[in-house]
């Protein structure tokens, strides 16, 4: 199952944010969204969703136009992780994990193993409000992976997490690439997309954009251009060679 943006040109008011985007989202990868605050990032992902509609182009899901398809038909096969919800959730983590099953009509049956997964077994009675922003954000990607979508879009997944499970993210979205699944996810550091992405997605929110992967791409001069002087130091930092002691 792929998803395929054809000639996608996004807008804010009057400013071009992406220009005739030709992009494909197959099974087996892992695309890494990069840019600016700003940039389009959040609009690609809500158009790639089919819950926004382009400038212009099309995006169809195996030749199907996306923003066509009824609500239902599309949670069965694409899944968003928005980069926050707007609350009023009041029942239990468990309860609210459990709405990822919601477009097929039944229950998960068996939530034990995504509640460990994500570390919230200890927490599944919890009300969803009580929690810290780590653990909530935890949940959120809880309840996606109950969804178990064939295309997850995911905004921002690392917001609110600590390093261990920014990495358990990354890990996941691998291994949902290697079930043949497709993920796509917006990041801001350049290190976690050379290790867990197979292409990246360069939006520089004034039309153009660079696809290519992470070797050809993350270069410090690729940084600077992409998000403003400066920006590279922590780059160069984290991949210098370490020195023996």
């Amino acid at each position: 199952m792929s998803l395929v943006a054809h000639q996608l040109s996004l807008q804010a008011g009057t400013r071009t944010l992406v220009n005739a985007l030709d992009l494909a989202l197959e099974p087996g990868e892992v695309l890494g969204i990069l840019g600016a605050n700003g940039a389009g990032k959040s609009t690609l992902l809500m158009v790639l969703a089919g819950l926004a509609r382009p400038a212009s182009g099309r995006v169809t899901l195996d030749g199907q136009p996306v923003a066509d398809l009824p609500p239902l038909t599309r949670a069965q096969h694409i899944g968003l992780l928005p980069q926050g919800d707007e609350g009023g959730f009041f029942g239990s983590v468990a309860d609210f994990v459990t709405l990822g099953r919601y477009p097929f009509g039944h229950a998960p049956g068996d939530l034990v193993p995504q509640l460990a997964t994500w570390e919230l077994t200890d927490l599944a009675r919890r009300p969803l409000g009580t929690l810290s922003g780590g653990e909530h954000q935890r949940a959120r990607l809880a309840q996606l992976a109950v969804q178990a979508p064939r295309i997850a879009l995911l905004d921002e997944p690392l917001t609110h997490l600590d390093p261990a499970h920014q990495a358990r993210l990354l890990a996941w979205a691998r291994s949902e690439a290697e079930a043949g699944h497709a993920i796509a996810l917006t990041l801001h550091d350049p290190n976690w997309a050379a290790s867990h992405c197979d292409h990246l997605l360069f939006l520089y929110g004034d039309g153009r954009w660079q696809r290519g992967r992470p070797a050809e791409l993350l270069t410090p001069d690729a940084l600077e251009a992409l998000y403003g002087l400066g920006s590279a130091t922590l780059w160069r930092l984290q991949n210098r060679p370490v020195q023996p002691v």
